[in-house]
């Protein structure tokens, strides 16, 4: 028997629970937590927080005749956006081709009887401009008030969509690139002032992007129905840390998700997948690397270039340390050498030549590269395909990632059952993820009961948003991480913990003795305090009851938050309260 409930495992592989969680069996939230973790949810944030938009009457004159005039002067260019209006309205289902048949027209007809006006198949110009505002932002949700402010630096909702593409994410970053090129030769030819040119370029294309994937993800987690899985992506992002401080803009939301995709596949992929993305590539500086006896080695030395080829250990050394074997492995310098050779070439994203994996063949070591004792020959690409594949098969990488995973979910110090039942799972299933995290699930459940962890500073955040049932702040005020403390990536860096600035490549540290400090305390404190009236006015929470609910309605802790002199106090006493902060 366990004496955990499911409130306390919901704490323990989620983010809590709000007033409104019912109790059940812990059964049966053990197999909807299991059940959670065999798919990829869809990520598609910004639907939580859409308002319901008020119907109103379209006062349109213009005539059918006149719609149909007008339509023979469209191009293709915009017949192809009406279509793409109509398939985010949920009314065209064919393709995006820019020619008006029989499908384009029943989808209009349908729009049409949708806003009580005559089913004509041709759209007025007043209906092509309702269509647009509420189809051209994001799939046509409506957002609340607080976030209509965006074209203040030059955004549209259309910007708030997230780069699901890393194609995508690496075109916005070289866009970035040329508009910075485009702007500063403006502002030395004093065109525009400097404070155009930080509205421009650097809010739009680095602060927005910033804003909006740390919002997208924190989202995700508060309003959103897949704790447990969400729960489990936050310990790969932090397993496999990035920093905007060595990779700009869009790439390390594309990131995240490329992570994310990767969660129900096995280790191996996921592994290939963060090892070979541009933002990893990046914050290690493995685009630098360049083998001694490339192509391009070869360029230096004929053409006499100051340059030096060289391979950058960065990506490689992490590989085998940080992600996969770690040094109690007794992997060698030569190991480390024959890891970046075999890396040499990727991450090349400047170069408008490299199309698919951004990698680049001309920096690229030829040959076969020797790690652990093992050749790895034929295509470059292939190479690095079976390096992941073998590091991931390794015993001593199940090792490492049960060890995490247990010191994640469990304890700073877990019981070495839990850490072994984690680790003969995974290589009983060869690395399959599914089975991995369900299998931390019930070591949480068999162990977790006698174990206690305090919860990271972000983790802290999330669980007091998901108690009060929100209230996370949606506006882009166009700050940057480390200003103000109105946005949530401000809130989280002020905290000591944005997941999108990690100090160092292992990551943000699991464990308390790095987080329970009278400063760090101080801050949660300072945050109940700022957010407190937004619960008292606006959610109308209610800490009473939530104690009750929390603590136990005959316990001491819920009759002092009830004795609380103030509301805020009441609150300081939930949210501050060690059994909050640990879990």
């Amino acid at each position: 028997m366990y004496n955990m409930d499911s409130k306390s495992a919901s704490r323990k592989l989620g983010y809590g629970f709000s007033l409104e969680y019912q109790e059940i069996p812990l059964s049966e939230f053990v197999f909807n937590a299991k059940t959670e973790l065999e798919t990829v949810p869809k990520f598609d944030p910004w639907r939580l927080i859409a308002v319901e938009r008020k119907k109103k009457k379209l006062f349109d004159r213009q005539t059918k005749e006149e719609a149909v005039k007008e339509e023979k002067l469209f191009s293709k260019k915009k017949k192809k956006l009406l279509q793409t209006y109509l398939k985010s309205a949920g009314f065209y289902k064919s393709a995006i081709d820019g020619d008006f048949g029989k499908g384009t027209r029943s989808a209009i007809n349908n729009w049409q009887k949708s806003i009580d006006k005559d089913e004509t198949g041709y759209l007025t110009k007043k209906q092509i401009k309702l269509l647009e505002k509420y189809y051209g932002g994001f799939l046509g949700y409506n957002y609340p008030s607080e976030m209509h402010n965006l074209s203040t630096w030059d955004l549209s909702l259309l910007d708030l969509r997230y780069p699901s593409s890393t194609k995508l994410a690496v075109n916005h970053l070289l866009e970035m690139d040329s508009e910075r090129k485009r702007l500063r030769a403006l502002l030395a030819a004093g065109e525009i002032t400097n404070n155009e040119l930080q509205r421009l370029w650097w809010k739009k294309y680095n602060s927005f992007a910033w804003w909006r994937d740390t919002q997208t993800r924190s989202i995700d987690v508060v309003y959103g129905d897949t704790p447990t899985f969400n729960r489990f992506w936050h310990f790969w992002i932090n397993f496999f840390p990035i920093s905007v401080d060595a990779v700009e803009a869009e790439l390390f939301g594309n990131y995240y998700l490329t992570l994310r995709k990767n969660m129900t596949s096995n280790f191996s992929d996921l592994l290939y997948d963060a090892t070979s993305h541009p933002a990893m590539q990046l914050y290690l500086s493995n685009q630098e690397s360049t083998g001694p006896n490339s192509r391009r080695a070869r360029d230096i030395k004929k053409n006499r270039e100051k340059k030096i080829a060289a391979i950058n250990e960065n990506l490689a050394r992490e590989l085998l340390e940080l992600f996969t074997l770690t040094p109690a492995a007794g992997y060698t310098q030569d190991d480390v050498n024959g890891t970046a050779y075999v890396l040499t070439g990727w991450g090349q994203v400047w170069n408008d030549e490299v199309k698919e994996g951004y990698f680049d063949d001309y920096k690229h070591e030829p040959g076969a590269h020797k790690v652990l004792g093992k050749k790895y020959r034929g295509k470059p690409k292939d190479k690095l395909k079976a390096l992941c594949n073998d590091l991931a098969k390794h015993p001593m990488t199940a090792r490492h990632v049960a060890n995490k995973l247990s010191l994640h979910f469990i304890s700073d110090t877990p019981p070495e059952e839990a850490v072994q039942l984690i680790e003969n799972v995974y290589n009983q299933s060869s690395g399959d993820l599914v089975k991995i995290h369900q299998a931390v699930v019930d070591a949480v459940i068999k162990y977790g009961d006698s174990s206690t962890k305090f919860l990271q500073p972000e983790l802290w955040f999330f669980n007091v948003h998901k108690a009060v049932g929100g209230g996370l702040p949606l506006k882009f005020l166009g700050q940057g991480d480390d200003w103000g403390n109105e946005q949530t990536n401000n809130i989280l860096y002020e905290m000591g913990h944005l997941n999108s600035r990690t100090p160092q490549p292992n990551g943000w540290s699991d464990l308390a003795v790095d987080w329970l400090t009278p400063e760090m305390m101080d801050r949660r404190v300072r945050y109940i305090v700022q957010l407190s009236p937004k619960l008292e006015y606006k959610l109308k929470f209610d800490p009473d009851e939530y104690a009750v609910n929390f603590f136990g309605k005959e316990s001491p802790e819920a009759a002092e938050v009830k004795a609380a002199p103030s509301f805020t106090r009441a609150c300081l006493k939930i949210f501050c309260h060690p059994k909050f902060m640990r879990t």
